[in-house]
């Protein structure tokens, strides 16, 4: 445990998914540097039914600082566990080790080095000054019944361009910005040189039926591109595909269906800042909660669900979580 004057003492848990990263072998190597390290709880999912037993071992344990060895999907389980089963008294501060394929969450608001040794040395220290929070984004009613916790959730071309990349990139040894860059290259190949096929289900840049309705409004309804929510500053390749000030907790960005030109679009959607002129049809607002109803799946944090069978999936703000960079 660490102590720091005129508080409680901290205690720091860590949870390790060794099949993270297609086995990449970080988590292992962060709990051996830690052997003989005295009040650290460390737990090895060796199987993923033993993550609630390992949650509810860190509560009775008073861990304070949890820390994460995983890819996003184990992060988002976790995430859930603790906003909806209330296993803590009172949530612990999260560390997100990027010690997945992709690290969408952990590029943004987790540790800031790959070194195992900084982060082991961090693990023990506790002496965040580093701190943020965000909310969770809380899928109340998805189509097999399981409520989940994430910080992205998205349909159309995003949801089908996200399983495309685990299958054509990730399961192949590519991770992280490479795979994403590989991912975009092959969109980008289909648009630039071949005609719009709307029929054609190999291509990312199809029309997809989805509406969103927010704060008593429809904001979009008929064919889309994509839409896409986060409670995250940014995204991949460290895009920020929104704009308009963020003025609720939920950032959502719906892109229309044909899609803009890519040329004239591309660089200001990814990285153009809050005034930026948005394509043509599209559309990006803040909410505390949002209904958007979708034919295809959804996509939360790198995993995937089906939408429900006869309303919109409910999308709400869920808990203020802490999170330490460093």
């Amino acid at each position: 445990m660490v102590q720091v004057s005129g508080q409680p003492a901290r205690r720091a848990g860590l949870i390790v998914n060794p099949s993270a990263g297609k086995g990449s072998g970080k988590g292992l190597a962060l709990a051996a540097s830690l052997a003989g390290s005295t009040g650290i709880l460390i737990r090895i999912l060796e199987r993923f039914g033993q993550l609630e037993g390992f949650m509810r071992e860190m509560a009775a344990e008073g861990v304070s600082d949890l820390f994460i060895s995983s890819g996003d999907g184990t992060i988002q389980e976790i995430l859930t566990l603790v906003a909806e089963h209330g296993i803590f008294p009172s949530p612990p501060r999260f560390t997100l080790l990027p010690h997945g394929t992709t690290n969408l969450s952990a590029n943004d608001i987790g540790f800031g080095s790959h070194v195992i040794e900084r982060q082991a040395a961090f693990l023990r220290s506790l002496a965040a000054h580093d701190v943020l929070t965000r909310h969770t984004i809380r899928c109340a009613n998805p189509g097999d019944g399981q409520v989940r916790h994430g910080m992205f959730v998205g349909t159309g071309a995003v949801a089908v361009a996200t399983r495309y990349c685990q299958q054509a990139f990730n399961d192949k040894g590519v991770k992280g910005q490479w795979a994403v860059a590989g991912t975009l290259a092959t969109a980008l190949r289909k648009y630039l040189f071949s005609a719009p096929d709307p029929d054609d289900t190999s291509r990312f840049d199809r029309p997809y039926p989805i509406s969103v309705r927010a704060k008593g409004r429809i904001y979009t309804e008929g064919p889309q591109l994509l839409q896409m929510s986060t409670t995250l500053d940014k995204l991949v390749l460290n895009t920020r595909p929104f704009w308009g000030g963020k003025t609720a907790p939920i950032r959502t960005t719906v892109f229309p269906y044909p899609v803009p030109s890519v040329a004239r679009w591309m660089l200001p959607v990814m990285y153009g800042g809050e005034g930026r002129t948005p394509p043509p049809g599209s559309v990006s607002f803040c909410a505390d909660q949002l209904e958007v109803t979708s034919k295809v799946m959804f996509v939360i944090d790198g995993e995937f669900f089906p939408p429900p069978t006869d309303e919109p999936l409910r999308l709400e703000t869920g808990p203020l979580l802490t999170f330490v960079r460093a």
